[in-house]
């Protein structure tokens, strides 16, 4: 038995673990199906490189090419040498002159029924001004994804840091709405105590039991809230969700390290710092080097080759008193001028013009809204830091109020009606302050995201 526990309590701390911010952005990179898909497509442009490189690598083909005549191609030939040679005999004398008739015709082939090319040959691209600036647009093309990758990569920081703050913010109400419960409890049980010895009225326990009630009421569903932002959390980290998960920061401790970040700034904006920003830099340079590739159309292209091969004709293939291998070899250059291909060339490179200055005005309009993010972030970190300094000055002195009017009553000179008042007016300042810390968090993640330091 002590064994089965021990072995209980060993499994469920392995099925927990801890982590900061960072730890968790870094799990959730790491576990990240998209992240994964993007990885895949970064490995598939580095093999698109290649296979675009392998037009201008040198070929090497070998080939085999057995042929049966079944019948053999023949044409018909005049037989013009009998006439000849008569005529000369004639001529000569040496045999009587006569009549031959018209020419004779006969069928007349150079093939044999059986043929049998093996050979080899090697061809290379040796000159294509295209190729060289489609090499340029492919390496692009691989920054380009792996950009897109890091688009994503934002995206999962930003949607992990909010639930990270929702959980930390959700905990800190529990801890708030426990507390109460804890005070309201001992103040509960002070004023039984008062009544069984009749030094309060009936309905001051009332009042205080329905206060307490409602706490329990409170409490348990903000710690519902706990779990579900937990379970938000796990699945933007792709965290198992049967799992536990434990969250080693508090509110106090980023507000801190995002307060002391120096790089935060309304002024310095550093446009490349945004990724999609980047990303619409990388697609105009493809664009550039597109525009490039078919300019360079116009030029013409000069390939290489070299081939050697043997040929068989036999009538029998097999019968090695017939004429053996004929060797056949030879190297040659082609050159291919481009004269007038119908106007598709121009017509692409107004097309890509226009994409070009589509992109620009891309780039312009991100530019107007990326300030407009950073200047609405900073205008709400500080309201929201002013507003947090005042409500921590109202919390303060609800709480001083709470304590004094709970000294009052225990002490005979207050009623419970001005506790429930005065632990009202605490509770609804603790939540006011709560969701201040929020908005002063949220506005800083804001602006962060909008300077492109997440």
């Amino acid at each position: 038995m002590y064994l089965l526990t021990l072995f209980l309590v060993v499994s469920e701390i392995q099925a927990q673990e801890s982590f900061s911010l960072s730890e968790a952005i870094s799990y959730g990179i790491n576990q990240s199906n998209e992240i994964k898909i993007k990885n895949l497509a970064v490995t598939d442009a580095a093999h698109q490189v290649r296979e675009f490189k392998s037009i201008g690598v040198p070929k090497v083909e070998a080939n085999v090419n057995y042929q049966y005549y079944i019948a053999v191609p023949s044409q018909p030939v005049r037989d013009f040498l009998g006439p000849t040679v008569y005529g000369i005999l004639f001529d000569e004398n040496v045999i009587p002159e006569r009549d031959l008739g018209a020419p004779q015709t006969c069928k007349f082939t150079l093939f044999q029924p059986n043929s049998f090319i093996a050979g080899v040959e090697a061809s290379s691209l040796l000159f294509d001004a295209s190729y060289l600036y489609g090499v340029k647009a492919a390496k692009n093309y691989k920054n380009l994804v792996l950009e897109e990758k890091e688009v994503s990569i934002q995206g999962i920081k930003e949607n992990i840091t909010r639930a990270y703050m929702a959980v930390l913010l959700s905990g800190e109400n529990l801890k708030v709405m426990e507390n109460n419960k804890s005070n309201v409890e001992k103040s509960l049980k002070e004023v039984k105590a008062m009544y069984d010895n009749g030094f309060a009225e009936s309905l001051d326990v009332d009042r205080l039991q329905l206060s307490y009630d409602n706490l329990l009421t409170q409490t348990e569903y903000v710690g519902q809230l706990v779990e579900i932002s937990k379970n938000v959390l796990k699945f933007q980290m792709n965290y198992p969700l049967n799992k536990d998960i434990t969250l080693t920061q508090n509110i106090d401790q980023i507000m801190v390290e995002w307060n002391n970040m120096p790089e935060l700034s309304k002024d310095n904006i550093d446009f490349s710092k945004r990724k999609e920003y980047t990303l619409l830099q990388l697609g105009q340079d493809l664009n550039n080097l597109d525009y490039q590739r078919i300019k360079a159309g116009y030029y013409p292209t000069l390939r290489g080759f070299a081939n050697v091969q043997g040929n068989i004709f036999r009538k029998n293939l097999f019968d090695n008193d017939e004429t053996g291998w004929i060797p056949q070899s030879a190297v040659g250059l082609s050159l291919n001028v481009p004269i007038y291909d119908g106007g598709e060339r121009s017509a692409k490179l107004q097309r890509n013009k226009i994409k070009n200055m589509q992109t620009e005005v891309q780039k312009e309009m991100l530019e107007n809204t990326i300030r407009l993010q950073v200047e609405n972030a900073y205008i709400s970190y500080n309201n929201a830091n002013k507003n947090l300094e005042n409500r921590k000055k109202a919390l303060d002195m609800t709480n001083t109020i709470y304590s004094k009017t709970l000294v009052k009553f225990r002490e005979g000179v207050g009623s419970s009606l001005e506790v429930t008042q005065a632990e009202s007016a605490l509770y609804q300042a603790q939540a006011v302050y709560t969701e201040s810390v929020y908005n002063v968090l949220t506005s800083l993640l804001d602006w962060k995201t909008a300077l492109g330091l997440l």
